[in-house]
């Protein structure tokens, strides 16, 4: 029987690629189990982890920063940072910390960029783009922030001690030895014709307007299945207890769940003890939710992970 549990949680999370980066760290092990759980809120998550008995997890979006306060210790990162990205979990009492930093400055020193000292351009000022700059700085970086809406620019630079551009701001020409892209993929600022740049790190895996433009230019780019390798490697380390090479962790990134075999399990009170019996591709917290409203989820979490 299964005894050790492990998931990611978000909202979507069929799209995940967490269960497929850690296989070959956990495939080794007797009696463990990753899966993929979409809760209602952050108190759900917290509620599901300790009734199910949850070892350990990833924490994707909205839940990082909801999560902080709901967790029995932080770990210094995931304050400064103020989010979770992992957890891990004994007898009821919840840690978090958060390693998304390591993400974006272990992709770069596989690339060969030195970060001390190094002058880099992060775009956005949402979770990712703060844990960027969290690690960046702590790394001795020259960190200097741009993001759509300037305030939070301005706000993060005062915290980190960096310097802002406009989002808007036209031509003046400008040289980064690296940009940070932590972006949706259709945004790109104005300025980017006058930037002068060696290399790009994109956090999303999807193709973007910023990475189109860097190709474009002939400008390398380190894409978002980096960031998620080096981080997943620091998460490894801090909830299942084992800090792989990120090579290992690269092997099966490129599987994706079978759309036709999909196993999902819907959580309610009357489910709960019968969880422990097989593995899911999809668990979804359905406490309180009809059964309409836990199909459309099912639907949607398909859609966003298969398409249409």
């Amino acid at each position: 029987m299964t005894n050790k549990f492990y998931a990611v949680f978000g909202s979507p999370v069929l799209h995940s690629k967490s269960p497929q980066l850690f296989s070959p760290l956990l495939e080794k092990r007797r009696n463990t189990c990753y899966t993929r759980i979409r809760p209602q809120s952050a108190e759900d998550l917290a509620d599901i982890v300790r009734s199910l008995n949850i070892k350990g997890a990833s924490i994707t979006s909205p839940f990082k920063e909801d999560l902080l306060p709901l967790i029995d210790k932080a770990h210094p990162a995931a304050v400064e940072i103020g989010a979770v990205n992992c957890i891990r979990q004994q007898n009821g009492y919840i840690e978090g910390d958060n390693t998304d930093h390591v993400g974006v400055t272990g992709a770069l020193q596989e690339a060969g960029v030195s970060l001390n000292g190094l002058k880099v351009l992060v775009l956005g000022a949402g979770g990712a783009a703060k844990a960027a700059i969290y690690g960046l700085a702590h790394a001795g970086a020259k960190v200097t922030i741009s993001n759509r809406t300037f305030a939070k620019a301005e706000k993060l630079a005062a915290a980190f001690d960096c310097e802002t551009i406009p989002w808007e701001e036209p031509g003046e020409s400008r040289h980064f030895d690296a940009v940070v892209s932590a972006l949706l993929p259709e945004a790109i600022p104005s300025f980017m014709d006058s930037l002068e740049y060696e290399i790009l790190l994109d956090a999303i895996y999807k193709p973007s307007a910023v990475t189109a433009f860097t190709k474009r230019k002939g400008i390398p780019v380190i894409g978002g299945e980096k960031w998620l390798i080096h981080q997943g490697a620091e998460a490894a380390a801090f909830y299942i207890g084992e800090r792989p090479e990120p090579a290992i962790l690269a092997q099966k990134l490129a599987e994706k769940p079978d759309r036709d075999k999909l196993q999902v399990f819907v959580l309610t009170r009357s489910s709960l003890n019968h969880f422990h019996y097989s593995a899911h591709d999809l668990v979804i917290s359905g406490f309180g939710l009809d059964e309409t409203t836990i199909n459309r989820l099912i639907d949607e979490e398909q859609e966003l992970a298969f398409g249409g």
